[in-house]
């Protein structure tokens, strides 16, 4: 059940394939996404749980919801809305009984008599009516079929707070107010309800099985080793290489503007009342989640001397007239060392554990703070992205500068990829609370943007492709934009209390 409403706002590093070296500082620099998302969950820790509701059969006596509510005021607005072009149900039950206290207990007391009045003969109020609680009284809201909404003013100049029972939870009546309102126009919001939900086991479910299809894709680079691929990647490998991070960066997109950086918005309006307050923190993570990248590579840059020394080497030229790396420097660059393997090897496989498990945080956060729909909408994003940074990263460890063989290439880079399951178990069993969720979703969707504009199409851009070439990215970027973008046709919108609402 929605708690708040809100108004709406209007990962991969990618390794260059040319050198080992080059690869270093590219796979080191997401290295910090995992102090950051640690640093969101740590922050803000309160449990969230995902629940869709489908069933709207209800017997005599039953209530679905209750809630429990401080009236100081005289008269409040109930509402309920079409939405999608109808009432989720013609009318209504409602027990509204007045209340000593707002408080859980006192709600608890109050269920017995609250089944007890949904049982009792129900007098029907119609769009415009005055509702008064009582105890023993049952009401049957029906709703103008002829309106958009229907409205109900509540008479609570007699008590100082009310519970109401219904027959459906009311957040199902929605589509832009909140269902109860008081006389200034602002949310109301209740102080307890029943039931109180309990966490379901389909975040697991969904989140884990999202992770697997994650990690199988450690293994793609096994396609490279069919010798009628590999000729045909090397004939035309610009082209593929374009075609392919074109694909992820139009995925990528996709799936940070229509999914992750919208729907947290909503998500961190949980944690604070004032938009403001919402804006900045929103716009605050997304950044970070966008600048961390280069902050850190620029670090390692800084700390990592041999880079600075190959940097410093003259150029010389050669009877060519091209420059050619000069110098100690350069004869390190060409030939490679053991030194030279095992840092090649560390960046690739730790660069991907870090990623990897980001990308954990980031789906698990999406599984369990916005329903199935809109996890599996990341995780697919995940997976199509990690289609291009797999075959780079199998393409280097195999590569001259390494020299691994396929089969130890593909076992390494499965399991340094198992940590996206460790970042959704560290999720799913972790208490977080949806305005946290929210924090790591816009932060998801900063580093989103990064990969996507500064990796990817910047490798597509600079690649200097014919103009065929070109179209050819250019087709490949809306596939992987649409196939998110079709993800939209059921979508199910994330709102606060980490349930979804279909859409």
């Amino acid at each position: 059940v929605e708690s708040t409403r809100a108004e709406s706002l209007p990962s991969s590093r990618h390794c260059s394939q040319t050198t080992g070296e080059d690869c270093v500082a590219d796979k080191m620099r997401l290295s910090p996404l995992l102090v950051a998302c640690i640093a969101c969950l740590v922050a803000l820790a309160v449990s969230s749980g995902d629940d869709d509701h489908d069933d709207h059969g209800h017997g005599d006596g039953e209530y679905e919801w209750g809630g429990i509510f401080e009236v100081p005021e005289d008269v409040y607005m109930w509402t309920a809305q079409k939405v999608e072009g109808d009432y989720v149900d013609p009318a209504m039950k409602m027990a509204i009984l007045p209340a000593a206290q707002a408080t859980a207990e006192v709600l608890a007391s109050l269920e017995a008599e609250g089944a007890h009045a949904l049982e009792q003969n129900c007098t029907e109020v119609h769009h415009g009516d005055v509702i008064t609680p009582r105890m023993d009284a049952c009401y049957q809201l029906h709703f103008d079929p002829e309106l958009w909404q229907s409205l109900y003013k509540v008479d609570t100049s007699s008590t100082s707070a009310v519970a109401f029972f219904t027959e459906h939870v009311p957040t199902e009546f929605e589509s832009t107010a909140h269902y109860l309102k008081d006389s200034a126009g602002e949310d109301v919001e209740p102080m307890a309800e029943v039931p109180v939900e309990e966490e379901t086991s389909a975040d697991w479910a969904g989140s884990m099985i999202g992770a697997v299809l994650v990690n199988l894709m450690t293994l793609v680079g096994v396609i490279l080793a069919v010798p009628a691929v590999k000729r045909a990647t090397d004939a035309r490998a610009a082209v593929f290489q374009g075609c392919l991070y074109s694909f992820a960066a139009g995925a990528l997109l996709a799936c940070a503007f229509f999914l992750l950086l919208f729907e947290a918005t909503h998500l961190i309006a949980e944690g604070w009342e004032e938009e403001v307050d919402v804006l900045w923190r929103w716009g605050m993570m997304c950044l970070l989640g966008f600048v961390l990248p280069p902050i850190f590579d620029g670090v390692v840059a800084f700390f990592d001397k041999s880079a600075q020394s190959a940097e410093a080497a003259p150029a010389a030229a050669n009877d060519e007239g091209k420059e050619v790396v000069g110098g100690a420097a350069g004869l390190s660059a060409l030939l490679p060392s053991g030194r030279s393997k095992a840092r090649v090897i560390g960046a690739v496989l730790i660069g991907d554990f870090m990623h990897n498990l980001c990308d954990g945080f980031f789906i698990g956060a999406a599984f369990k703070g916005c329903g199935s729909s809109f996890g599996w909408g990341v995780a697919i994003a995940t997976v199509l992205h990690e289609l291009p940074q797999e075959l780079a990263d199998y393409a280097v460890l195999t590569g001259g500068e390494v020299g691994m063989s396929p089969a130890w290439a593909l076992l390494a880079n499965f399991l340094a990829g198992l940590s996206v399951v460790l970042g959704v178990i560290i999720i799913n069993a972790s208490e977080v609370s949806n305005s946290a969720v929210g924090l790591l979703l816009s932060f998801g969707g900063g580093t989103y943007l990064y990969i996507a504009a500064v990796e990817c199409m910047a490798r597509v851009v600079f690649s200097r492709l014919p103009a065929k070439s070109n179209l050819a990215c250019l087709v490949s970027f809306f596939i992987g934009a649409i196939l998110i973008g079709l993800i939209l046709l059921d979508h199910e919108h994330c709102v606060e209390g980490g349930h979804a609402h279909g859409h």
